[in-house]
Order: C-alpha cells, then structure tokens, then sequence
C-alpha cells in the first residue's frame, strides 16, 4: 500500500496541554479518509500538522514518504487545505480571488489558465466567477474555499468540516463535489456527519482526546466489530430485578434502560457472534415483560464511532 500521508508516535503539547498523544496513523493512496472525532478531540490540530502550519511537539509525519520537516516546500506543494474557517475576501470577485490565491502561493506559480478553468468548472463557479464573494450564499463561499484548496492540482486534499453550517441542499452538493475529486486526488475529510462518512469514505480514523482509538478500512474495522453486537428490545414492564437475570444468562457487556412514559427501550451490548434475539425475547416474555419489539443494529460508522468513543470514557476534551 502506497501512503499517501504516515503519521508516526505524533504528539503535540501546549502549556499545561496535551493535544495530541502519540498519534499514529496512514492514509492510503487513492482513497477517501474520514477523520473522526468530538469536539477538540485533536482532528484540526492533527490537519494543521500535516499541513505544516505548526510543528508538532515529538513523533514524524511523511507525505509521500518525504519528511514534513525535513522538506517543507516539497511537501506542502503536494497538499490542498481547506481549514474550519476559510480565509474568504468578501470585497474580492471569485474569479479575482482565486488568482490572488494563486499568485502569493509561489509554490504553485505553475498553475495553466487551462487549470484555472478546469478548477472553476469543476467546484460550479463558472457562472458566478464575477460576483463578489460577499453576495453569494454560503454553500457557493464553500465552493470558492474548495475551489483555493484545488489551485495547483494538489496530489492531497484535506477538508476540515467543509459541511458545516450549510442547509441540507447544500450539504449534498458539496458532498457529489468531494466525491467527485477522488478520481483525481487523496482526500482526507474531518466531519462531524458520520452519514457522509458511510457514503464517500472508503478509510477511517477515530480520534478521541488526543490518542486514536481506530483506523483502517471501514469494511474490516466493521467486520472486526462483529465480535460486539448491539440489540434493542421494547417492553411495555420493566422491572429493576430483571437485570441480573439477564446478566446471568446472557454474555452482555452492558444493559442501557431508557424508560418512556408508557414503555422501556433496552439496549443490550453483547460479546459473541451468535444471534441472541431469540433468548433475550425468551427471558423477556418468561419474566412477563410484555414485549413490544426487538431489533439487532447493523455496524455501520455510527456505531464504530460510539463504541470508539465510549471505551475512552467521558472526560474533558481538549
């Protein structure tokens, strides 16, 4: 596998801080990788690293094996960043915009008009590459900020939140258009809409409080999670004494009870393979606790990221 990003033994410290703790981690070649994490869990101090906007404190980062700190043009030249919070000038066409981007970034003077043009047909911007970026609506800003993150034919792109705050019409837009950039380019994306994540993304990473709690191919990452399932079952009585009964005869990990107005939602987390629907529903219905439905969850991004998360513990993030 060809590693288009290596991150190796990664730390990052500030005074009385520690964003990042031993941070290790690859991005294939190719791919679309999803960085996942809370709020403050190390994903934007994690890109600004990559990038080489801050050094980190110990560890190395490779970007197609050469050594960020060891040749900063050389890799930055390969590598297109979108932060959280794109640097738009609002007074400045689009068109007019993208040039300058172009022209102070003397690590991409070799940018074609051919180039240009293709970048500004690619993000959409073709019929509004003469209007003022401050007239436009948020979802085409975040084409422009896209649109300065493809300036150069960059080999990597790395997307911060480039969903965020935008209504749902063009949440979608901009998803087919980071869809469409994997034909062309490695994509890491950070994003909290784990939906996206099951659409677009092939790689995942989970970062929770600064350490990485998973990483690989979501297909194995979810076929390595088959030894933990998740069922849940409505019942219209509950009662407390039933717990350790179903912890007798059952390998649970954990019971969640949620109790409703006029039933109970339990959650049952079990080790093992094997479907156990049908004696969680034979204790249920034997305790007389007039069960409603069950159902067993399907692994999918959602669940990898809860269950990354909740081994970690709660705690303050940084």
């Amino acid at each position: 596998m060809e590693r288009a990003i290596e991150l190796i033994n990664v730390s990052k410290s500030y005074p009385g801080v520690t964003a990042l703790s031993d941070v290790t981690f690859s991005v294939k070649k190719g791919s679309v990788h999803g960085f996942l994490g809370p709020n403050g869990a190390g994903k934007s101090t994690t890109m600004n690293i990559i990038t080489g906007l801050i050094p980190p404190s110990g560890g190395t980062v490779k970007v197609f094996g050469e050594d960020v700190l060891e040749h900063p043009e050389k890799t930055k030249r390969r590598i297109g960043f979108l932060p959280e919070h794109a640097p738009l000038y609002g007074t400045m066409k689009v068109e007019e915009y993208l040039k300058f981007v172009q022209a102070i970034n003397s690590l991409r003077s070799t940018v074609t008009h051919d180039d240009f043009d293709e970048t500004l047909e690619l993000c959409g911007l073709k019929d509004v590459s003469h209007r003022l970026i401050k007239n436009l609506s948020k979802g085409y800003r975040q084409r422009v900020a896209i649109a300065q993150a493809l300036i150069g034919r960059p080999d990597i792109v790395i997307l911060d939140e480039p969903t965020v705050g935008l209504d749902p019409t063009a949440i979608v837009e901009i998803r087919e258009l980071i869809y469409s950039l994997r034909e062309k380019h490695t994509i890491l994306l950070s994003t909290h809409i784990l939906h996206e994540v099951n659409l677009i993304c092939d790689h995942i990473t989970i970062i929770n409080r600064g350490r990485i709690m998973n990483s690989g191919p979501i297909h194995e990452l979810q076929s390595g999670s088959e030894e933990t399932q998740l069922i849940q079952a409505e019942v219209m009585s509950w009662r407390d004494e039933i717990k350790p009964i179903l912890f007798r005869d059952l390998p649970l990990e954990d019971l969640h009870v949620q109790t409703k107005d006029d039933f109970t939602k339990l959650t049952f987390k079990l080790k093992g393979k094997d479907d156990y629907r049908a004696w969680i529903s034979d204790i249920l219905v034997k305790q007389n606790c007039q069960l409603l439905g069950l159902t067993k969850q399907t692994v999918d991004v959602e669940n990898l990221f809860k269950n990354a998360t909740e081994e970690e513990g709660k705690g303050r993030f940084q």
